[in-house]
C-alpha cells in the first residue's frame, strides 16, 4: 500500500510539473506568435483568472488528478477491470479512456449549455471577452465539482493502468492549455490538424459571442464527436483575428473581477430572464 503511495505520488507530481511546463511554453507561443492582437485589460484578466484558477487548481487539478492515479493504482494491484482481465497494454488503454471519457463528457458539456440550471455556471467561463492561457483557468469552482465524478468511475470499471492513466491526465492538460492558447497556426497545418487534436482555432469558434457558434465545437480534448455527431463549427481562416468572443452580455471589465466571478452565476440568470422576457 505504501508502495503504491509513492507511485502515485511521483506520477501526480510528474503531472502537476508537466502542467506548469506547457503552460509557460504556450505563454511564450503567444508572445511570439500571437492569433490574435492583445486586448487592453490584459494584466486585469489574467489576474483575475488565475485568481479563480487557482481555487480550481485544488478541486479539480489536484483532485481529480489524484483520484483517478489512485483508483488506477488500485487496479492495477488487484487486476481488476475489463482491460486489466483481456490483458490490454498502456497505449490501449489511454485510447480507450481517451475515447470513453470525451464520448461522456461531450454529452456533458452539451448538457452544461442546454440545462438552465447548469448554463449559469458554465458561462463563467465564456464570459471572458479573450481567449488564451488564462482562460483554461477561468471555471466557476462549482463546475469541477460536478464534472469530478467523470473520470475515475470509467478508469475503475475499465481497470485502466496507471500509466495509461498518468498519460491520459497529461494529455489533458496540454489539450486543455493548447485549445485556449491565442497561437498561430500556419493554415494548411491547422486545417489537417483540427481533424485530430482540439486546435486553438478549432476551440475559439466555441467562444464566440454568437449563441449559434457557442452552442457548437463541445469537445473538450479532442474534436471526435464534433464530427460525429454533427456540432462541428469553422470560420475561414482570417476571421479569427475579427470575430467578437465572450458572452452578448458581461462584457464589461468589472464583470471579471475575481469577487464577481464568483457570484457571476447569479448575473447570468438574471441576463437569462430578461432575454425570455423581451422574447415574449
Amino acid at each position: 500500500m505504501e508502495e503504491s503511495g509513492i507511485v502515485v505520488s511521483s506520477s501526480s507530481t510528474l503531472v502537476y510539473t508537466f502542467t506548469f511546463v506547457v503552460f509557460g511554453l504556450c505563454m511564450l507561443w503567444e508572445m511570439f506568435a500571437p492569433r490574435r492582437a492583445d486586448s487592453a485589460g490584459v494584466a486585469w484578466r489574467w489576474s483575475n483568472n488565475f485568481s479563480l484558477g487557482l481555487v480550481n487548481w485544488y478541486l479539480s487539478a489536484v483532485a481529480n488528478t489524484l483520484l483517478v492515479l489512485w483508483v488506477a493504482a488500485w487496479t492495477d494491484r488487484r487486476e481488476f477491470g475489463i482491460l486489466q482481465m483481456l490483458g490490454w497494454g498502456p497505449v490501449a488503454g489511454f485510447l480507450i479512456l481517451l475515447a470513453s471519457t470525451q464520448l461522456l463528457g461531450y454529452w456533458v458539456h452539451v448538457a452544461f449549455h442546454r440545462v438552465p440550471w447548469l448554463w449559469p455556471i458554465h458561462a463563467v467561463h465564456h464570459s471572458d471577452t479573450q481567449v488564451d492561457v488564462s482562460t483554461s483557468y477561468r471555471h466557476h469552482p462549482l463546475e469541477p465539482l460536478l464534472t469530478l465524478p467523470i473520470s475515475a468511475p470509467l478508469v475503475f470499471l475499465l481497470g485502466v493502468s496507471l500509466e495509461a492513466a498518468a498519460a491520459y491526465r497529461l494529455f489533458a492538460v496540454l489539450a486543455t492549455v493548447f485549445s485556449h492558447s491565442n497561437v498561430r497556426i500556419p493554415e494548411a497545418i491547422e486545417r489537417r490538424l483540427r481533424w485530430l487534436v482540439l486546435t486553438p482555432d478549432f476551440h475559439r469558434v466555441h467562444h464566440s459571442s454568437e449563441p449559434r457558434f457557442t452552442n457548437s465545437n463541445y469537445g473538450s480534448l479532442v474534436p471526435w464527436f464534433d464530427y460525429l455527431f454533427g456540432s462541428a463549427r469553422h470560420w475561414d481562416y482570417a476571421e479569427h483575428e475579427r470575430r467578437e468572443l465572450g458572452l452578448e452580455y458581461l462584457r464589461e471589465p468589472a464583470d471579471s473581477r475575481f469577487d464577481n466571478l464568483l457570484v457571476q452565476p447569479l448575473s447570468v440568470v438574471g441576463e437569462t430572464a430578461r432575454g425570455e422576457r423581451e422574447k415574449a
